[in-house]
């Protein structure tokens, strides 16, 4: 009987641990709730995300990672598998980010909708649905650092320039031109008291009558330039007449001194040419023959072969 009551224990003690087993794997495989198969694709990294990782739909545990891989047709790409509920609204505009729990570190899967593309995303054919994952908080501020890092890496370069010396002499050269600047402006402010009084001056009551004065003679005056203009006009004409008549009298001049002047001029001109001729043969016989000037020109001696003339005597 002992034995018996033994065996009985053993087996019942058997059969609940074995239930309770199946109560567990029960429990983990969604208790009996229908769940639905998605995948998850980023470009970006899922460092700390693991296998068995919540997924949450608005902070409620909806499902959980099935599997993390690089994608067949992209190696670049990440594809993560998970199963969620099938009662969860799955839209077209629905995206998951990557989440981390506290200080430990440990990522999960946040999904969330933006609510302007209220249609069911519902799977076609045997293809799962494909979910964009988004940069999560932490690579948002990790870019974000990278940036802000980049900029003041750019901005300390861009002091290092601006410090340099040539840039520190330009400076100096700067400061020193601002101040006599401001010195030349302290000068010509201490003059301003006497600048306006002049201008309190210029426009008192005596400065503007003495401008209604001028402005009175200078109407005056102009009234009295017409007569003049026409008195010049009228005397800049009889000039023009006299500068006619002056060039008919010159052209009456070179008509008569190529008419008639030049024509006896060149004949006395010829005339006295001859004289001169006749002249210079009278000088050539004085100068052989001086006696001819008493005796006369004697006669000619023949030449070769010709026969002296005979006296007339």
């Amino acid at each position: 009987m002992e034995n018996r009551a033994h065996a009985l224990a053993v087996g019942f003690f058997a059969v609940l641990l074995v239930g309770g087993i199946l109560s567990v794997l029960w429990w983990f495989g969604g208790g009996g709730e229908e769940f639905r198969i998605y995948q998850l694709e980023t470009r970006n990294g899922v460092t700390g995300l693991t296998n068995q990782a919540a997924v949450r739909f608005r902070g409620v545990r909806v499902g959980r990672v099935m599997a993390i891989d690089l994608d067949d047709e992209d190696p670049y790409k990440v594809v993560v598998e998970v199963r969620v509920r099938s009662d969860v609204p799955i839209t077209h505009s629905t995206y998951a980010t990557l989440g981390y729990q506290g200080l430990t570190g440990n990522a999960f899967i946040a999904l969330d909708d933006t609510g302007t593309d209220k249609r069911p995303l519902l799977p076609k054919g045997e293809e799962p649905i494909r979910i964009a994952l988004r940069p999560g908080l932490m690579e948002q501020v990790s870019d974000t650092g990278r940036k802000i890092a980049g900029r003041v890496d750019d901005a300390s370069q861009k002091f290092a320039q601006l410090a340099s010396a040539e840039n520190v002499e330009r400076i100096n050269q700067v400061l020193q031109n601002l101040a006599a600047s401001t010195t030349h402006l302290e000068k010509t402010l201490a003059q301003t008291p006497a600048l306006i009084s002049d201008l309190r001056r210029f426009a008192s009551p005596e400065a503007a009558e003495q401008m209604r004065r001028a402005m009175s003679d200078m109407a005056a005056v102009s009234k009295q330039l017409p007569p003049t203009i026409d008195n010049w006009n009228r005397a800049v004409g009889k000039i023009d007449a006299a500068g006619g008549r002056i060039d008919r009298l010159g052209a009456d001049l070179q008509a008569g001194l190529l008419g008639e002047t030049l024509p006896r001029v060149n004949a006395l001109t010829e005339q006295l040419q001859g004289s001169s001729a006749q002249l210079n043969v009278l000088l050539d016989d004085l100068q052989r023959a001086p006696q001819s000037l008493l005796l006369g020109r004697e006669a000619a001696r023949p030449g070769p072969g010709e026969v002296a003339p005979k006296d007339s005597k």
